[in-house]
């Protein structure tokens, strides 16, 4: 008889983590715990309906409220300075969905422990770099992304020889501003930027995708993941956000994975993988949708695309990423106008050393060496 699959959520309460605990649930999953930051009401709804062993809290306020309410019952609420308690938990999937790099300490403490990590925290990926993987392959922990580009690569090459390989095809809606020229974005909102037109996504998630710095992330991502050399990975502006991603073979054929924009199919795949599950995705009306089209990046888009290959080039994906979200941060609350996030990020790369990592701890140092200029 199988044992019951169990599964710790990070992130519980956010755009991917609501998804996945209400996912792993429908697929036979015992969830052992649940962690989250602020949004203490839900959680408290998540614990009451997915009765874990553990719940975890960030904040501090909303832990003592989610403490008070689950007290009379049989649910450990802990804090965060227990959290690597947490991580360390022996669960057949750990989900990483924390956004930034608040995911970096768990995901690296989950290894080992997790089974398998379904992580959404491309954060996670990118810091970690050849070091999480080689570290997770040592381990036993098998790492399947939730990003639906990466998701995608990963069944398309299912059943591929590596060495067939001829590239690796990144697709982008372009976000809230595709069809922006640069002099077009000296004036938009935090609210403008918000306005993704094809997915549901957490905050950080959509103002990268309005400066594409996501899709720069991606690639990264992408190399980390397959071990593939940055310089066989592109992006492409895909406006209907239907194909995901795209992999060239040597004999100039390409596999693709088309589906409706919902994070629905890329959370159920990673928790079911190597197996299929219904999880309620609309179907394609290939009558209604009439044309696949695709663009040529602008050139704004372009450039801020292309730090991906010299962050690689000049081994600084750790500041690329730090001076990213720092940025983000410093637009959301007003500091930046968004045509000014580009400038920042290139600021701190270019007063960035070539980045030598050998251990987590070295992965500390550089993000906090980023974080004091601040």
């Amino acid at each position: 008889m199988d044992m019951m699959k169990t599964v710790a959520i990070w992130g519980s309460t956010g755009v991917i983590g609501t998804t996945a605990l209400k996912i792993a649930m429908n697929s036979g999953y015992r969830i052992v715990a649940i962690i989250g930051n602020k949004n203490h009401k839900l959680l408290i709804e998540q614990a009451k309906l997915a009765k874990p062993e553990y719940v975890g809290v960030a904040d501090r306020q909303s832990y003592e409220i989610v403490k008070d309410t689950l007290s009379t019952g049989k649910i450990e609420v802990l804090t965060a300075t227990e959290f690597e308690n947490l991580a360390k938990l022996d669960v057949t999937c750990s989900v990483m969905a924390i956004a930034g790099h608040a995911s970096l300490q768990p995901t690296f403490a989950s290894i080992g422990h997790a089974q398998r990590l379904a992580i959404a925290s491309k954060e996670a990926i990118i810091s970690g770099g050849k070091l999480l993987q080689t570290v997770a392959k040592e381990k036993g922990t098998e790492i399947i992304p939730i990003d639906s580009e990466h998701n995608s690569i990963l069944q398309c090459l299912l059943g591929e020889n590596k060495t067939s390989i001829k590239e690796l095809i990144l697709t982008a809606s372009g976000g809230a501003f595709a069809d922006f020229d640069e002099n077009e974005l000296k004036n938009v909102t935090l609210q403008d930027a918000l306005k993704h037109p094809n997915w549901q996504m957490g905050i950080k998630n959509t103002i990268d995708s309005a400066t594409l710095f996501n899709k720069a992330l991606e690639l990264i991502e992408a190399s980390y993941l397959f071990d593939i050399n940055i310089t066989k990975i592109k992006a492409i502006i895909h406006p209907n956000s239907i194909i995901h991603a795209m992999v060239k073979f040597m004999d100039n054929s390409y596999k693709s994975l088309m589906s409706f924009p919902d994070m629905k199919l890329p959370i159920s795949y990673a928790l079911n993988y190597p197996n299929r599950c219904e999880c309620n995705l609309p179907e394609l009306d290939f009558e209604q949708i009439y044309n696949l089209s695709f663009k040529k990046p602008k050139a704004w888009q372009r450039r801020n695309i292309n730090v991906a290959y010299y962050a690689v080039q000049e081994k600084k994906v750790i500041a690329f990423n730090i001076a990213n979200e720092v940025a983000v941060s410093k637009f959301i609350t007003g500091k930046l106008q968004f045509a000014e996030i580009y400038k920042y990020v290139i600021e701190i790369l270019a007063h960035s050393q070539a980045e030598n990592v050998n251990s987590f701890e070295d992965i500390q140092a550089i993000i906090q060496s980023i974080k004091n200029r601040e």
